[in-house]
């Protein structure tokens, strides 16, 4: 998402972080935080990046778990 924003704001599609957040509907202070991920060290970034999105994946939900009686 970082690179998705650097690239948005790098093109001139928006002027600045405060038109991206407008664009987005979040707050400018959330368009930073977002964008200061992409300062982290290139190996955690590339790290992260073979991860994936953890929310992509099938989450289990507590109605998979066998009832305890306590």
């Amino acid at each position: 998402m970082a690179k998705d924003y650097r690239k948005i704001i790098d093109s001139g599609e928006v002027k600045n972080q405060s038109d991206l957040a407008k664009l987005k509907g979040i707050s400018r202070a959330r368009v930073t935080q977002i964008l200061n991920l992409s300062k982290l060290n290139k190996e955690i970034v590339d790290n992260l990046e073979q991860i994936g999105n953890p929310m992509d994946k099938k989450l289990i939900s507590e109605r998979k778990f066998p009832k305890i009686n306590h």
